[in-house]
């Protein structure tokens, strides 16, 4: 398996397996998802465009089997300039493997060289992603709606063992 960032032409040739593997990661969650091919594909390319280095792809395979997205430079109201985590997938059929460990690990390593700290909103029924950012590190912050506010600070990379 290997996490990188992809350059514009294979972001173009993966997305539809892309839209896929968020579709699939999100079935049963829909309310914190895009629902239509149209959206996802649409926020896809937003979350890329925002910033291409922090938009990483896991592959096992050669073939992408989850993402992660963020943004280096984000503005939040309470916390001031932060890496924020926007989006993270990884395909049902390659959950449970190390995968969302490892992408995640990365996406911290890299925040690491240009923030302090790093937040994300995670929908409250999405009980397995609160747990991993727990894991992480992360700690619940705020909330809004059904979204709960997470932060962690970056003192160091994460590898995926206890924080």
């Amino acid at each position: 398996m290997k996490v990188e960032a992809v350059s514009p032409r294979e972001f173009g040739e993966r997305r539809k397996r892309l839209v896929e593997i968020y579709r699939r990661a999100y079935r049963g969650m829909e309310a914190y998802a895009y629902t239509s091919s149209w959206e996802v594909r649409s926020y896809l390319r937003w979350l890329y465009r925002g910033d291409p280095q922090m938009f990483l792809v896991a592959y096992e395979g050669g073939e992408p089997v989850g993402f992660i997205s963020g943004h280096r430079y984000w503005h939040d109201r309470q916390l001031g300039e932060v890496g924020n985590i926007h989006e993270f997938v990884v395909d049902p059929d390659f959950q449970g493997m190390g995968i969302g460990r490892a992408l995640l690990s990365e996406v911290l390593r890299r925040f690491s060289e240009d923030h302090g700290r790093v937040m994300l909103w995670v929908g409250e029924g999405n009980e397995r992603a609160r747990r991993l950012y727990l894991r992480a590190g992360f700690r619940e912050v705020g909330r809004a709606g059904v979204w709960i506010k997470m932060v962690k600070e970056l003192e160091g990379t994460w590898t995926g063992g206890s924080s």
